[in-house]
């Protein structure tokens, strides 16, 4: 059962106090996170939400109430959300809520500190701190983080402006500590400024989840900085911006992951405090249009960049060099999205709430955005906007502010009866929820992209609009043409349909072309190379070019002599175009000439066997039929009724359908020409012997290519069959051959087996060189010819089973029963004795080649400047210096080293030397060669 996120109707959190100015007033929402000693940073259930001119207001969402308010000056706006932080003293109960907000007015920039403590005796005490920074770029971000490598009890608070420039603050009194100018992040990337780089998101994130997310767990990175040393504390943060900046009329982005500077010892630390870069990566640009301010949300547990710019949503996985593009979809009205997880998002538009599934670019469930037990708005007036802020997993509750609502909505994940939550992401619950492209791309929009999917290029079937009405009209047309015996403009119609570019041909004799020469004549299909060529075709006239080639004959259907399934088109490059690019298969053949089958004739034997017997009429010299086996997917059923086919067309076995040869004349022709009484039976005789003299003409140059061995196109089909039917399951092929071939067709198809195997030279011995003197230049078959011969005269040997005809019948083919199985017992054995010594002599020089191997790959690495001779050895015995003891190769010595500061030198003569004596064992009785 299909399973996904259920939606509740939203309904009201808490009702928000309007701007002072609600025409320019608006709201900025964040989360708020909890620290105590020895934990890390957690997010609390409680979201803190500023109000131009009004106040700073913090509510609980688990209990829907509002936990306490700040005010702020009527003249004063947000520039960037609140940052709110509820700390634990140490070793006390003794709690301090710290809360910055950034804010503008009249052109000033200015940051405050709200605090709240609270004591042992539940006294709370409140302070307000303000301190100003001044006119310039307005603040994007403040995140009071714990800096990697200092004290906990060390807080900073920093804060980012627009243009890049960092400042730090003391956390609790706000004291200006030090300033970085934007320099720092934009002085590495080709063409930024300070006029044109800007920030434009901010985030604080924990260096542990950092390192586990992006790094994938590697802190090898963090050992260029001494000074920074995640372990010391669980609680270090660093800080991670997205900046861009305009470069050749296209905008750049890039990803920084920076933290602030340890202080070093000395008097001067303070001046020299600042932040340094850890890590930094470009972002590229899904969509072309830059106008549309973006949206992100970071996740570093998974690695990935979530953005939102106008209707384009797309994932970025940051856990490789260079980031990717791992899922991208067009979603019309999304105004704010959040991450559910990996494989849910929920994004909101201004009537609905609707969650999607990025993986599988489905639609999983949707609701309206009008709260529960509240009316739609009787003027209408207002316009519903919807900002998403917060998800609590923990509550399966998502927060969004709706005009000046703060509304929560209860989301409900699978679950299955034990109690615990399914997988989520199937591909089950995607299925029949794919999203609908509002605008279909045009045919010419493809050409510019290189790697097109064919998905991208065909929607699924409908009836609706005009799909029906155009098909309808192009099916006409083309019935129309055939009807009038048009050939040539149906040719042009469906290669159109097809995606197959047309040539002219010039005519000889200056012949123009005419309607009543066939397309064939004046021009002809341009056919792609390779099967993997073809342009994706539309399946609709795929069934509709078989359904006008191909048509059953029913004026004769009791009448076995006549053949089923006739080709009207046998000389267009319809026929020829199905075979090549692989479309005449039996589901095609059968989903076209469904309501012509009856039910004998729906099966895969006579289906094959029919559109097989076509194409060797179609084309007598086979090539087609070839073409056919390479190019289309069949199964063990057409590959044997193929090979049958060349088989008889080879003469290898009789063919039942054709009769006995006759006698070219009984003599009364022969009479009747020389008595001058050639009448009109004589000349049709005559014809007929003609015929069947070119017949015999055709069929004696089959033989005679067949003797010289080579089968030509024929043999290469043969060689194509047999190669697919090794791939076929063997019970397959074997219940195909038992229902398909009689008995002497299996015998024929062994003794051509047999033939292939002595061909090959599997027969003959190893030492055995007079074969291979006759034709030197001959190369030996490949290794896996013998294992697919092997392969299929096996499954033809269980096909007639051990104790059938092959033992105790008399064989059709006029051979003594005893005499077929001692000479086909001998060639197998003959076989497994090349094999037998194969195997033994690979256990005699295996080792040696191995050491050769390993020798000359060491050699090849080491010593290629000098190219080092190998070393011989000098022993009693002539002849046993070609390999060591044990067969064991020693390493060689590089003819480089590191020296200190990591430079790398070359090797004197003498030290290689020295090295290499060392390697030497005592009373050994190797020669040093340097």
């Amino acid at each position: 059962m299909a399973s996904h996120f259920q939606i509740q109707k939203p309904y009201v959190l808490a009702t928000l106090p309007r701007p002072l100015d609600p025409t320019t007033g608006r709201y900025v929402v964040s989360e708020v996170y909890g620290s105590a000693p020895g934990s890390r940073k957690r997010k609390r259930h409680e979201l803190a939400v500023g109000i131009d001119g009004e106040a700073v207001n913090i509510y609980n969402v688990s209990s829907a109430r509002l936990v306490t308010s700040y005010p702020v000056p009527p003249q004063s706006f947000f520039s960037c959300p609140v940052a709110s932080i509820r700390r634990k003293v140490e070793e006390t109960k003794e709690v301090s809520r710290y809360t910055y907000a950034a804010t503008s007015e009249s052109h000033e920039n200015k940051i405050t500190l709200f605090k709240d403590h609270l004591d042992g005796s539940s006294n709370t005490h409140s302070t307000t701190t303000s301190v100003s920074l001044g006119s310039g770029q307005p603040v994007v971000c403040v995140a009071p983080i714990t800096a990697p490598g200092r004290q906990e009890s060390t807080k900073e608070l920093l804060v980012v402006r627009r243009d890049g420039e960092i400042i730090c603050l003391d956390a609790e009194t706000l004291k200006r500590k030090w300033a970085s100018s934007s320099a720092a992040l934009h002085q590495d990337l080709p063409g930024a400024s300070k006029s044109n780089f800007r920030i434009d998101f901010c985030s604080s994130v924990l260096l542990s989840d950092f390192v586990q997310g992006i790094l994938k767990g590697s802190d090898g990175s963090l050992g260029l900085f001494p000074g920074i040393n995640q372990g010391a504390n669980v609680d270090a943060e660093v800080l991670v911006l997205i900046s861009s900046h305009d470069l050749y009329g296209q905008q750049s982005r890039h990803l920084h992951v920076v933290a602030v500077q340890p202080p070093s010892g000395g008097s001067m630390s303070a001046n020299r405090q600042g932040i340094i870069k850890l890590h930094a990566m470009p972002i590229p640009s899904s969509v072309r249009d830059g106008s549309s301010a973006s949206t992100y949300r970071l996740d570093f547990l998974s690695g990935s960049l979530l953005e939102l710019r106008g209707p384009s949503f797309s994932v970025y996985d940051l856990t490789t060099s260079l980031p990717r593009v791992t899922s991208s979809m067009e979603i019309d009205g999304t105004t704010s999205f959040l991450r559910l997880s990996k494989t849910s998002i929920l994004c909101s538009t201004p009537t609905h709430l609707t969650i999607y599934n990025p993986v599988y670019r489905s639609l999983q469930n949707s609701v309206s955005i009008e709260p529960d037990g509240q009316a739609a708005s009787s003027t209408g007036v207002e316009p519903i906007s919807c900002l998403l802020t917060a998800y609590f997993s923990r509550l399966e509750l998502a927060v969004a502010v709706v005009n000046s609502n703060l509304l929560a909505v209860q989301l409900e994940a699978p679950v299955l009866r034990s109690r615990k939550r399914r997988a989520e992401g199937l591909l089950i619950d995607s299925i029949g929820r794919g999203l609908q492209l509002s605008k279909r791309p045009l045919a010419h929009a493809f050409s510019e992209v290189a790697h097109t999917s064919v998905f991208s290029n065909y929607l699924p079937g409908s009836i609706l609009g005009d799909y029906w009405q155009s098909w309808t009209e192009d099916e006409a047309k083309a019935d129309t043409l055939l009807n009038a015996n048009d050939i040539r403009g149906l040719e042009m119609l469906l290669a159109q349909k097809f995606g197959i570019q047309i040539q002219d041909v010039p005519l000889s004799n200056g012949v123009e072309a005419e309607e009543s020469i066939p397309l064939r004549a004046a021009s002809s299909w341009v056919w792609p190379k390779t099967r993997a060529e073809y342009p994706p075709a539309d399946r609709r006239w795929i069934m509709y070019a078989i359904s006008r080639a191909f048509q059953w004959n029913d004026a004769f259907p009791e009448d076995v002599t006549v053949p089923r399934l006739i080709c009207q088109l046998p000389e267009s490059d319809i026929v020829n175009y199905l075979v090549d690019a692989g479309h005449l298969t039996l589901s095609n053949v059968r989903s076209a000439l469904r309501g012509q089958l009856r039910d004998n004739e729906k099966t895969d034997l006579f289906l094959a066997e029919q559109i097989i017997l076509r194409l060797a009429d179609v084309d007598p010299s086979l090539e087609l039929l070839i073409t056919y086996i390479s190019a289309t997917n069949l199964g063990a059923v057409e590959l044997l009724i193929a090979v049958r086919t060349i088989m008889r067309s080879l003469e290898l076995v009789q063919d039942p359908k054709q009769p006995p040869p006759k006698l070219l004349t009984d003599g009364s022709t022969e009479a009747a020409i020389v008595n001058g009484e050639v009448d009109a039976d004589a000349d049709a005789e005559l014809q007929n012997v003609g015929m069947e003299l070119d017949d015999l003409e055709d069929e004696i140059q089959k033989t005679v290519s067949y003797l010289n061995e080579d089968a030509g196109v024929r043999g290469n089909g043969l060689s194509a069959a047999f190669a697919k039917l090794g791939n076929c399951p063997s019970m397959s092929m074997i219940k195909a051959l038992r229902t398909t071939f009689k008995p002497e067709e299996i015998l024929s198809l062994i003794y051509l087996l047999r033939i292939e195997l002595v061909r090959g030279s599997w027969t003959s011995r190893y030492l055995d060189t007079a074969d291979l003197e006759k034709d030197s230049t001959s190369d030996a078959p490949p290794d896996g010819i013998i294992k697919l011969i092997a392969d299929l005269l096996g499954r033809c040997v269980d096909s007639v089973g051990p104790g059938g005809w092959l033992l105790n019948d008399a064989l059709l083919a006029g051979d003594d029963t005893g005499d077929f199985v001692a000479t086909l017992k001998f060639e197998v054995s003959a076989a497994l004795e090349g094999i037998e010594e194969a195997v033994y002599l690979r256990g005699i020089i295996g080792e040696a080649v191995k050491f050769c191997e390993a020798s000359t790959n060491t050699s090849k690495s080491v010593d290629v400047v000098d190219k080092m001779k190998p070393i011989s050895l000098h022993v009693k015995e002539p002849g046993s210096e070609a390999l060591p003891i044990g067969l064991k190769k020693k390493d060689g010595v590089s003819p480089q080293k590191v020296v200190s500061g990591g430079e790398i030198v070359d090797r004197s003569g003498r030290e290689t030397g020295h090295l290499r004596s060392q390697r030497v064992g005592h009373y050994s009785l190797e020669r040093i060669a340097i």
